[in-house]
């Protein structure tokens, strides 16, 4: 096993209140987990590699429960595709960012649009003064 993940994590354990090692075996007999009591992660381990698949808590994870079992389950599916499920949140990633970034732009243009006015409206001290003071 990965010394890396070896460290502090034990096997034998009481608080799997939801059963979930018990229902990974039977759907797949390798898989066991394993908790580390120091900062209270779980790994879902492969027996034949003898390496972790999923660490516990991650996005979407938060902590050991049936999500968890539907998650491997889904993973193992036939036609699962990592890369497909990487790319699709890297998309998703990118257009949040867009629209981030375009409802940015446009609080930026409308502030600037307001100072521009009140400048010209009021004169240049007046029209900043909400701006370098914070407020009127």
């Amino acid at each position: 096993m990965n010394r890396h993940y070896s460290e502090g994590y034990q096997r034998v354990f009481l608080n799997d209140i939801n059963n979930i090692e018990q229902r990974l075996q039977e759907y797949d007999p390798d898989l066991y987990i394993m908790w580390n009591p120091k900062d209270g992660t779980w790994l879902v381990m492969d027996g034949v590699m003898e390496m972790a698949i999923m660490k516990i808590p991650q996005i979407g994870l938060p902590t050991m429960d049936a999500r968890v079992y539907t998650r491997i389950r889904e993973i193992h599916a036939p036609g699962f595709s990592a890369q497909q499920v990487i790319k699709e949140a890297e998309e998703k990633a990118e257009r949040e960012e867009a629209a981030f970034i375009e409802s940015l732009s446009h609080d930026f243009a409308r502030e600037s649009k307001e100072a521009f006015t009140n400048a010209y409206d009021y004169g240049r001290e007046s029209g900043v003064t909400k701006y370098v003071n914070g407020g009127v």
